[in-house]
């Protein structure tokens, strides 16, 4: 038996993070990680004054600096290997927006010959999924082949810091997750091994919260997404691999601001690349909660919703 679950959309502009705790029962430490805010990692004041006296911070960002302060070798190779795997990402595009081109080719002669369309646009599907995989496969191989840096929180200088972050989360009532970058965020908390500690604390019945990117990092595969970002239109693509606390899900924070979601066309394929995982949008206001395999929605209809294949955009319908 695991501990509850929460999904939280953005918090801005109206906050629904104290719902959630509200929910959680007992008494004792709740630990919050914020790494994905960078050097405004330790601006937690707003944040501890909803989470109460009990709010208890792990620092991963600061400690990750301090680590790479005093592990010169380490740091060379932690950012050799980063350099490489920002070259995979940059060949993973290259085939990928390829791939989609060919699938908004055959949408647009979907009208004219549907019946052969259909059959080819599975097959270009198909491709797509394939260069997905194969770009995660190959950052795994990549990531293990640095066999120096590629299990850190084992390194006798991180020791102390990763025995710190076991006791912290070991006895946490609940432990937050916030957003912000989340490349970042699950760098530093692979960096120490808090992926590990924080699947064991929640199969122990703590309960574990998060929001925007702090949701983002709890999927697999996490998944970047931007139709019309400043420098020109683009196509949704892998992260990486996250840390598969949640299943199933593709997590899509700010989804109003960052999709076009009345674009069936645009839709419909994001919907139909990620399958099995379902798409899901979350804007300020959504409460999900994990009950029985699913999502129930405890926030205000309209505030998560399911991209559906067929283009459709489906509210989920909230339950109190």
């Amino acid at each position: 038996m695991s501990g509850d679950l929460f999904l939280l959309g953005p918090q801005r502009p109206n906050p629904n993070l104290g719902e959630a705790l509200e929910r959680i029962p007992g008494t004792g430490p709740i630990v919050t990680i914020t790494a994905g805010w960078r050097l405004d990692e330790g601006e937690i004041d707003a944040l501890h004054a909803v989470v109460g006296p009990d709010a208890v911070h792990l620092p991963l960002y600061q400690w990750f600096e301090e680590c790479m302060e005093t592990m010169p070798e380490t740091r060379r190779r932690y950012k050799q290997r980063q350099r490489e795997l920002r070259r995979v990402k940059e060949l993973y595009r290259i085939r990928l927006h390829r791939a989609l081109e060919a699938v908004r080719a055959l949408h647009e002669r979907a009208d004219q010959d549907n019946e052969l369309v259909e059959k080819q646009l599975e097959w270009a599907l198909a491709d797509v999924r394939r260069i997905d995989r194969q770009f995660v496969d190959h950052s795994k191989s990549l990531f293990a082949a640095y066999t120096d840096v590629s299990r850190p929180w084992e390194l006798p200088e991180v020791a102390a810091r990763r025995k710190e972050s076991a006791e912290k989360l070991s006895s946490a009532r609940a432990i937050l997750i916030a957003g912000g970058h989340v490349a970042v965020l699950r760098n530093r908390m692979l960096f120490f091994g808090v992926h590990q500690q924080l699947f064991q604390a929640w199969l122990q019945k703590t309960a574990v919260v998060a929001w925007g990117a702090g949701a983002m990092v709890l999927t697999d595969p996490i998944v970047l997404f931007y139709d019309d970002p400043p420098d020109g239109p683009s196509h949704p693509e892998i992260l990486d691999s996250g840390l598969a606390l949640v299943q199933d899900t593709v997590v899509l924070p700010d989804a109003e601001k960052r999709l076009r979601l009345r674009d069936r066309m645009r839709v419909r394929l994001l919907a139909g690349r990620f399958r099995p995982h379902q798409c899901v949008a979350m804007e300020n206001g959504a409460f999900l909660e994990m009950k029985d395999g699913g999502w129930v929605q405890r926030g205000e209809r309209g505030t998560a919703s399911v991209l559906e294949p067929t283009g459709e955009v489906v509210p989920l319908e909230p339950i109190a």
